[in-house]
């Protein structure tokens, strides 16, 4: 009897994807316009039917950041972790996702603690000071985004960093799981129900801030970090359907941000649009089309690599600056713009600095610290993000850029 042929095995996305590096710049400016919204409302109110809509309907780009995150950690570590890859590479792992964002983050915090101490020598208080004990404890250690908490205290957004360190620390038991995924019908599931875990949970206690942020903010984490990790997945086990979402990515793009509109005029959490929006990322990573080319530009890369920065320092930022830039010392329409741009400007100054004083030479030097461990990938992705940035060219098309992992 003849030997049937095996089925083809489906390439999955190697190396660096420079669309996936941009978009993460254009996410963290809708987290930067979400925070803004309340004072430029209340500097400029005529902006009120651009910001409130962000205000209230914008933070779906959150969720889309933790489908990436799963998406971009799968594919650079797949192979790493689809056994147990011994407790010197996980914990070399782990060192290299807090080089990305622990030394900022230690920084801004400090930046925060100094200002509340002297703020409080002089009889004054900052808003979100939080108290110098628990809510200081759990920031440090990268616990304030696990639940429980009573508010957002000190840095707020770190919530969500915290939330995707707990996906990283219990990575060696995700993927392997994620990879029994073998057919594309039970990669699509697999999504699916990974979506759903937020949204059958927020559906029976509530959508509130409060609840997905600080109150139980990891049902959100792990569902979208799973979602992106079952979209690579799907990659590795099917050519059809990536390559189908890669040659209709503007339009799926369009039915994405119709998906938001369309759930926020019916009253419904924006997070209903995700099974939705999450399908942009595999669909960016097939490098076709106006959407990757304007997200791989070098520009579009340049914010990605600033994200981070930019989304840990800018609500200090605004914090602070709220108490000079205001209605009362920016009166009227035009001043009242005037103190939105500084906002606004003030937090992209801030993330510059940030990431060249900070984020990138402590990074390097975390990297130094330790060896590259057997079987992990040949550069990690810090560095390949790096190196696409660094020799991008400005008019770049959705060609692969960075080393193979």
């Amino acid at each position: 009897m003849p030997e049937q042929p095996r089925p083809a095995v489906a390439k999955a996305p190697t190396g660096l994807i420079p669309s996936l590096v941009g978009i993460r710049g254009y996410l963290s400016l809708v987290v930067v316009a979400v925070h803004v919204a309340p004072f430029a409302v209340a500097l400029v109110p005529a902006t009120a039917a651009f910001f409130l809509p962000v205000w209230h309907h914008g933070y779906v780009a959150l969720d889309l950041f933790f489908v990436l995150s799963g998406f971009v950690i799968s594919s650079g570590y797949a192979r790493t972790f689809a056994r147990w890859p011994g407790r010197a590479t996980f914990g070399k792992f782990l060192w290299a996702r807090l080089s990305r964002f622990y030394p900022v983050h230690l920084a801004v915090l400090a930046a925060m603690v100094f200002a509340v101490l002297a703020s409080r020598a002089i009889g004054r208080e900052i808003p979100h000071g939080g108290n110098l004990t628990w809510d200081l404890l759990r920031q440090i250690t990268l616990t304030s985004g696990w639940g429980g908490a009573h508010a957002l205290t000190w840095n707020g957004p770190v919530w969500s960093l915290s939330a995707e360190w707990a996906c990283y620390l219990v990575l060696p038991l995700l993927l392997p799981l994620v990879q029994r995924l073998r057919t594309p019908a039970a990669c699509l599931v697999g999504y699916l129900v990974a979506c759903s875990i937020p949204l059958v949970l927020y559906s029976i206690i509530g959508f509130d801030d409060g609840t997905i942020t600080y109150g139980m903010p990891l049902p959100r984490a792990f569902g979208g970090f799973l979602a992106g990790a079952a979209l690579y997945q799907l990659t590795t086990v099917s050519d059809r359907i990536p390559a189908w979402l890669g040659r209709v990515t503007g339009p799926l793009v369009a039915v994405a941000f119709l998906a938001i509109v369309v759930a926020s005029n019916l009253g419904w959490s924006t997070m209903f649009a995700l099974p939705v929006v999450g399908l942009v990322v595999p669909a960016l990573a097939q490098r076709r089309g106006a959407v990757d080319r304007f997200l791989s530009t070098k520009v579009s890369l340049v914010g990605g690599e600033y994200s981070v920065a930019l989304f840990l320092v800018h609500v200090p930022w605004i914090l602070a600056a709220s108490l000079l830039i205001n209605p009362r010392t920016f009166p009227g329409p035009v001043w009242g713009t005037v103190g939105i741009l500084a906002l606004v400007l003030g937090a992209f100054v801030l993330a510059w600095l940030a990431y060249v004083l900070i984020e990138r030479p402590a990074q390097k030097w975390m990297r130094r610290l330790v060896k590259r461990a057997p079987g992990a990938p040949a550069k990690p992705v810090e560095e390949r993000v790096e190196a696409a940035v660094e020799h991008a060219d400005p008019a770049a098309s959705g060609r692969s850029t960075g080393n193979p992992r």
